[in-house]
């Protein structure tokens, strides 16, 4: 127990930058972790922000119709989901295939401690989203509900215990597909295909677990439409919803049985099976035979494109966490290609004229979160000796980096609009505008990624994931793109005035071209201050 104490506490002072904050006697160093942990306070905030926003609205609307403990249930099962797609992705990297993991095991340590210390580091980063969730929520419904006393206890215990399951199972998904891809030839492609069709394939059971909404004469009796829903897909939230609403002893047990059941079961067999999953993955198929073939030249741009674009393919985690905007961009453009008539329908507003200057800016955030750029220094970890030492440029290393989040963006981009300008029936201007404002966030975003990550790496990683996911210019890039793609939406939709796409294209390219000359002028010498 000991052992797994310290582990778990290296993990988690790792997780969130402390360690360097603490420990640190250089004073950068110092400062990036203290940066790191700004910004990771910021993301707390702002997703907070949302959830007392989101959560606010539905007990509004569950109270008109006496059914305000379903928002309870509402928002464990959105938890659930949520942590369940991020502990899929995490699963490599964070609980297989980390940097460190030859220095752990030369520990005299015992590989129980290690993998539990592994489980605990995710689901301590899950609990994160898990709180920001439904704290808000949970606030909420006492001040409407006015509960007992005794609700108080119970919803704390129940926030800690609901994050465990959904982390849990998404390891395990997560193990299968891993060790399944491992030692394929193209171990990283592979992988990226089987999580984005596991996730999709848990969206779709979603969005079909919800069409009980598509009949509007249906929502005169909430409870009947949500419930169903929440105890058939996920029953652990409805038994959030009855510990807390009605104070049922049993669904509290059944909380406290699975959680205890399932830690148990996974721990145990983690550490019968910990070394071998871990040398599976890190092991390399053999090849074929190397025999020398005609030795290709190419320009300097060239090579280091070239190079980014494989550095980007090899890692499953950085591929998923980027390109998934670009797929929910292209679905959602098929979408109102076949099924627009549909679409405004469920929506039950068939003759909003404001919808076609909705699309560009909605896709304008997904381009922002398909962003490569924002955790692409930081991917360069220990391996950023290399590019220092090369006879390049900074400006030629940045751009290399952003075209790669380029060529991503703009294929998909015009395929996107094409459809949505096709299905929507758009005039002339909405098409130019369908064009051009989604491709605008993407210069902006692409720079904007460079520019905060030169400023705020992380290089000192021992997983892709705290690169990937956990880095300062990640959030930063993340919350911002909301802001810039949801506030000019709102703006369009409100006032209906065609000048608001124009005008945040302009803005865009001003601020694109000041962030890409202040890159320039300065990215020599902060490339050559970046250590790892």
């Amino acid at each position: 127990m000991r052992e797994f104490w310290i582990l778990t506490k290296l993990q988690v002072s790792s997780l969130f930058g402390i360690n360097k904050i603490l420990h640190m006697k250089n004073q950068e160093e110092k400062k990036q972790g203290k940066r790191a942990l700004g910004s990771l306070v910021a993301m707390v905030f702002a997703m907070g922000y949302m959830s007392v926003l989101y959560s606010y609205m539905l007990a509004r609307s569950f109270q008109m119709f006496h059914t305000l403990p379903t928002l309870l249930g509402i928002m464990a099962l959105a938890a659930s989901l949520l942590i369940l797609v991020f502990s899929i992705f995490e699963t490599k990297g964070v609980l297989f295939g980390f940097g460190d993991f030859d220095i752990v095991m030369s520990w005299p340590v015992n590989v129980r401690a290690v993998a539990a210390s592994r489980v605990f580091s995710m689901y301590a980063y899950n609990f994160v989203y898990a709180f920001l969730l439904l704290l808000p929520a949970g606030v909420i419904y006492a001040i409407m509900a006015a509960p007992p006393l005794w609700y108080y206890p119970l919803f704390l215990l129940s926030i800690f215990l609901l994050p465990a399951l959904p982390t849990i199972i998404g390891a395990l998904l997560g193990t299968l597909l891993t060790v399944a891809t491992a030692r394929m030839k193209k171990s990283s492609i592979a992988s990226v295909m089987a999580q984005m069709v596991l996730v999709f394939a848990l969206m779709f059971v979603s969005m079909r677990s919800g069409m009980a909404f598509d009949d509007p004469g249906k929502l005169g009796n909430l409870a009947d439409t949500f419930q169903p829903i929440i105890s058939g897909m996920y029953p652990p939230a409805q038994w959030f919803q009855d510990a807390l609403a009605t104070g049922s002893i049993s669904a509290l047990l059944w909380q406290l049985l699975l959680t205890a059941a399932t830690i148990g079961i996974l721990i145990f067999w983690l550490g019968k099976n910990f070394v071998s999953i871990n040398s599976r993955i890190k092991s390399k198929p053999r090849g074929e035979t190397f025999v020398m073939s005609k030795q290709v030249h190419s320009t300097k741009s060239s090579a280091l494109f070239r190079r980014e674009l494989k550095r980007y393919f090899s890692s499953s985690l950085y591929v998923v966490n980027t390109a998934f905007g670009f797929v929910m961009m292209i679905i959602a453009s098929v979408l109102l290609l076949v099924k627009a008539d549909a679409v405004l329908k469920m929506l039950d507003m068939p003759d909003m004229p404001s919808l076609p200057a909705l699309v560009p800016f909605i896709f304008g955030w997904l381009v922002s979160m398909g962003s490569t750029t924002a955790s692409a220094i930081s991917m360069e970890g220990k391996s950023l000796w290399i590019i220092k030492s090369l006879p390049v440029s900074a400006r030629e290393w940045l751009a290399a980096k952003l075209k790669v989040t380029l060529v991503l963006a703009i294929p998909s981009i015009l395929i996107s609009s094409t459809l949505v300008a096709i299905g929507l029936k758009m005039s002339l201007l909405d098409t130019l505008w369908m064009y051009l404002l989604p491709i605008a966030y993407s210069f902006a975003f692409g720079v904007l990624g460079l520019w905060v990550n030169i400023r705020m790496p992380r290089l000192d990683w021992q997983s892709e994931a705290e690169a990937i996911k956990q880095g300062g210019a990640t959030m930063i890039s993340v919350f911002a793109g909301m802001g810039a793609g949801f506030a000019p939406a709102i703006v369009a939709a409100t006032t209906g005035s065609t000048l608001v796409a124009p005008i945040t294209i302009a803005v865009l390219v001003l601020f694109t071209i000041w962030m890409w000359t202040s890159l320039v002028r300065s990215g020599e010498k902060r490339m050559l201050l970046l250590h790892s």
